[in-house]
């Protein structure tokens, strides 16, 4: 009987056990935790999207809160929303949307913060007095906006439909089409032309890159020769460092020269006198220019370019012949034969010259022997007398005359007997 009694309790314990349990488990599933403090706000929105008592309230895309009851008004509908963790401080500008997810469309309130909390800001407590505005406080009205839903999508698919059911825009669809199908042809023709093009342009760059080559050795050649006429240089400028040096002195010297003459001939330049002459010159200079410019105007007429153009024609008709002339005249001289020719002729007739002279002379003595009346006139020989080869080119020949036993000796100025 003892042991009946002691079974039945058993059991009747163990009933109460696992209510007990079943009750908690769905209270815990509930959110409720009874060694937890939450805090709650109030959320507005204009469209709830099939929001429930229980719809989870999501901070970073993490579920730390539910809602608690969904009252509608005239104008928006309030939904009382409680956050379980009082340890959450939320940024009072967070973004607070409702939206629809999931295959069938599970209703969430997302709240995400804007900016990060300053560790002030960390420190402060939501559901206790005094607590300020930059975070969400235990009753709090805040104002909250729909986000992507089901409804929209269908509305703006809706919509979308409509649009391509017009005719109108199905032909401009049509034609659009026809247009990208040309362009497509057009633009396998283009690549197939590129193809091409490319071929041809491996084809011509390779002489191209040879010459490039080529050039760049012929820079690198250059490079290296200007290097060596570098170093030339310095060792240049190293040897004849001295020289320089002397040279620079040289030309110090004379800048200290130029200097002492101008201060010397300052105030010859600043005389009156001759910055008269110098404005006198400038006035004659500026005459000059005048006459000038009025010469060349006169130079520039048509009638003068003429005849400028016709004396040119004229002159290298000229220069042309005579370039003939001269190229005869060289072929002439060339020949030795002729050359000798010409230097005998020219030797007679220095000779003949010469003896034209002093026949000339030779008259002018008979001329003054002439015998007087009643005189019988003898004889009267000339004779040239070789000249010494000291005096050659000093004078004339001299002649010997020989009259009545006398012999004389004539030259240019005067008689001598002897």
């Amino acid at each position: 009987m003892r042991a009946r009694a002691i079974r039945e309790g058993s059991v009747g314990l163990l009933i109460l056990i696992a209510v007990g349990l079943f009750g908690g488990l769905v209270l815990w599933l509930r959110g409720l935790n009874p060694g937890q403090r939450t805090y709650r706000a109030t959320l507005v929105f204009a469209n709830t999207l099939g929001m429930q008592d229980g719809t989870s309230v999501r901070y970073r895309g993490v579920p730390v809160g539910r809602v608690l009851s969904i009252n509608p008004s005239t104008n928006a509908v309030d939904v009382v929303v409680e956050i379980l963790d009082s340890e959450l401080r939320i940024p009072r500008d967070s973004s607070i949307f409702v939206n629809q997810s999931g295959l069938i469309g599970d209703t969430t309130i997302d709240i995400t913060p804007l900016r990060p909390l300053t560790p002030p800001e960390l420190a402060l407590n939501p559901i206790g007095e005094g607590c300020p505005e930059t975070i969400i406080c235990n009753g709090d009205r805040l104002i909250g906006n729909v986000g992507a839903s089901y409804e929209s999508l269908l509305r703006s698919a809706e919509e979308l439909a409509s649009t391509f059911s017009d005719p109108e825009l199905v032909n401009d669809l049509k034609v659009t089409l026809d247009n990208a199908a040309t362009l497509t042809e057009t633009a396998n023709l283009l690549s197939s032309e590129l193809v091409v093009l490319s071929q041809q342009l491996r084809t011509d760059l390779g002489p191209l890159l040879a010459s490039a080559n080529r050039a760049t050795d012929n820079v690198a050649n250059a490079a290296a020769q200007f290097e060596l006429t570098g170093i030339e240089v310095n060792r240049l400028v190293l040897t004849n460092r001295g020289t320089l040096v002397t040279t620079l002195d040289n030309v110090s010297r004379s800048a200290t020269n130029l200097e002492a003459i101008t201060t010397t001939l300052r105030p010859t330049i600043q005389d009156g006198e001759l910055l008269a002459n110098l404005e006198l010159l400038s006035a004659n200079a500026a005459l000059a220019a005048a006459d000038i410019r009025s010469i060349t105007g006169t130079f520039n007429s048509p009638d003068n370019l003429v005849m400028l153009q016709q004396t040119l024609d004229s002159a290298r008709s000229v220069f042309q012949n005579a370039n003939k002339v001269l190229a005869d005249v060289d072929e002439l001289t060339g020949d030795p034969t002729v050359r000798q020719n010409l230097r005998d002729l020219i030797n007679g007739l220095s000779g003949l010259v010469s003896l034209t002279h002093q026949l000339e002379q030779a008259s002018q003595v008979a001329g003054s022997l002439t015998p007087a009346a009643g005189e019988q006139v003898e004889r009267v020989t000339f004779t040239p007398v070789p000249a010494p080869p000291a005096a050659s080119g000093a004078g004339p020949t001299p002649v010997t005359i020989t009259h009545q036993g006398q012999t004389y000796q004539l030259d240019v100025h005067s008689i001598q007997a002897r």
